[in-house]
């Protein structure tokens, strides 16, 4: 009497084959499910032996038919814990909605697969705030409470808001930093009166001013101005595929090689998230230290732009929202995005 076990998919297979290869009848030992991997297989054990009773034919096909019964019924237990059958439709709704209003879609397959894993694909609240934990830990914040660094330089695209920002900015330190310690320097000369605006801005909050066109007078301006403790330096606003202005800027850049610059990009929350990337992309280059995000007022959508955010990984340093240089100037922070997009996103309907 020899001891064997065929292993397979399916129970009445396996009965088969085993039938097949003993047609003289086997005496069954065990008959098991065991897990491979994510497969399910059946490993039936069974004894060959010379006689045993005969088995008609119409009892043996009786018997597979409710064997592969059995089998149903299992598979059907099976597929309610098995998170590829479950009823998605509440995180797939969202999916469509987020990848609509500009969210990365591949990004949002990587959450979906771990929120069904994790059986929490059934409740709206529970999608949208794990999406914002995920953005919230994948946003990099320049530290605020630190010193400012001496110089700062705008860049960014023409009408970001550079310049407001740096009237922003001046009055936001003036706390830390009297104004009789500040300086503006304009090296915008493209965009018409743009040294008369932030002209304007110095005088209205007695600051000193200075406009240089040439590379080689900036280095000799941040000389001028040693004695400061915080220097504002403007920029004219350049197309990302203006090869020529972008090089210009460089030129100023190093130009004054032997001063401590810090380079912040500006860019407005009204722009596309294609355009903030391409923009991004093609200032980087620049070596920047952070990012300044101007017109929040302007749009109903940031979702698109977080998107952006969470991707870039440079700092993000200021958020402004409005033309009030007093009141419309915050330090960057999770907490505002976040409440935007909770906002935004309130209106999602889906089906549990």
């Amino acid at each position: 009497m020899r001891h064997e076990t065929f292993l397979g998919g399916s129970i009445g297979v396996l009965y088969r084959q085993i039938v097949s290869k003993y047609p003289n009848g086997v005496k069954f030992v065990s008959t098991q499910q065991v897990r491979i991997g994510d497969k399910i297989r059946y490993a039936i054990s069974f004894k060959q032996i010379e006689i045993v009773n005969e088995i008609s034919t119409t009892f043996e096909n009786t018997f597979i038919e409710k064997i592969e019964g059995i089998e149903d019924k299992i598979a059907k237990l099976e597929s309610l814990g098995d998170p590829e059958s479950r009823n998605n439709a509440c995180i797939d709704t969202i999916k469509e909605e987020l990848q609509d209003k500009g969210m990365d879609a591949k990004w949002l397959d990587k959450i979906s697969k771990t929120l069904i894993k994790n059986e929490l694909d059934q409740d709206k609240s529970l999608i949208v705030n794990y999406i914002l934990e995920e953005i919230d830990d994948s946003l990099v914040f320049s530290e605020q409470d630190k010193q400012p660094p001496k110089i700062i330089m705008m860049t960014g695209p023409t009408g970001v808001g550079k310049t407001t920002a740096i009237a922003k900015m001046a009055n936001y330190y003036k706390d830390k930093v009297d104004t009789s310690k500040m300086a503006f320097i304009n090296l915008d000369h493209y965009r018409v009166a743009a040294s008369e605006q932030l002209k304007g801005y110095a005088n209205l909050m007695d600051i000193e001013y200075g406009d240089i066109e040439d590379a080689s007078e900036f280095s000799r301006e941040l000389d001028r101005f040693q004695d400061k403790e915080l220097i504002f330096v403007d920029t004219g606003g350049i197309s990302p595929f203006d090869i020529n202005r972008l090089l210009e800027t460089v030129s100023f850049i190093r130009g004054a090689s032997t001063h401590d610059l810090s380079i912040v990009l500006v860019l407005c929350a009204t722009l596309k998230k294609e355009d903030l990337i391409a923009m991004h992309e093609h200032f980087s280059f620049l070596n920047l230290d952070n990012l300044i995000v101007t017109k929040f007022d302007e749009t109903s959508s940031i979702s698109g732009l977080v998107d952006f955010l969470r991707s870039c990984q440079t700092s993000l340093y200021y958020f402004s929202a409005g033309q009030d240089i007093v009141k419309d100037l915050m330090p960057a922070s999770s907490d505002y995005l976040l409440d935007r997009l909770a906002k935004e996103w309130q209106n999602i309907k889906c089906e549990a």
